[in-house]
């Protein structure tokens, strides 16, 4: 019999296999769905993750609570990467997830963590008493110079518009030539312009 991690590895996005082993995914309990957590396969951490995404409830949270604090990479990239977009898109868990998302802003030196870091507070957009605090730790991530993070911090900036470190961000990823960072600047600028409008 086909194991659970032969189907998902086996398919591409977009493709018949892929709908198929998605609805497949649906089916797996919580606990099952954190077995495929370190699957070597990105495709297959990428179902985990949306599908934990559909799935807000309180023993999700813990999963993702307990995987940032994990000793694997791919543990806590995965573990932010669910709590950014947890209940999408009413994100019932928004409060408790930003002072984790802080404490990893802070503490975390992994690459790729701090991309899924990133891409959090972009998802998340924190209260505005969080602004000045995550602005710091984004220009932080900037001066690694890393494109990766660079494109990340692009997608982040829309959830820290109100802070006083807005204008270095914007300023310094204006002056990034890499076509990847400009094209998410001008969709987290254009997010920024429609949340503006609604505030007045």
């Amino acid at each position: 019999m086909e194991s659970r991690e032969q189907v998902l590895m086996n398919v591409n996005l977009g493709s018949d296999l892929y709908i198929l082993a998605w609805q497949r995914v649906g089916q797996l309990t919580n606990a099952e769905l954190t077995g495929f957590v370190c699957s070597r396969d990105s495709l297959v951490r990428d179902m985990v993750v949306r599908e934990f995404h559909g799935r807000p409830c309180g023993e999700v949270f813990e999963i993702a609570q307990s995987l940032i604090h994990g000793k694997k990479a791919v543990e806590r990239e995965t573990g932010y990467l669910i709590l950014g977009q947890l209940g999408t898109p009413k994100r019932p868990f928004r409060n408790k997830s930003v002072p984790l998302i802080l404490r990893g802003l802070a503490a975390e030196k992994t690459t790729s963590v701090q991309c899924a870091i990133s891409y959090a507070i972009g998802h998340l957009s924190p209260e505005l008493t969080f602004h000045d605090e995550i602005a710091g730790g984004l220009i932080r991530y900037l001066d690694l110079g890393k494109k990766s993070l660079r494109v990340a911090v692009a997608f982040a900036v829309s959830g820290v518009w109100t802070s006083k470190g807005w204008p270095i961000l914007i300023r310094r990823l204006r002056s990034d030539t890499d076509l990847d960072v400009q094209d998410w600047l001008k969709i987290s600028l254009a997010t920024v312009r429609e949340r503006r409008r609604q505030k007045k």
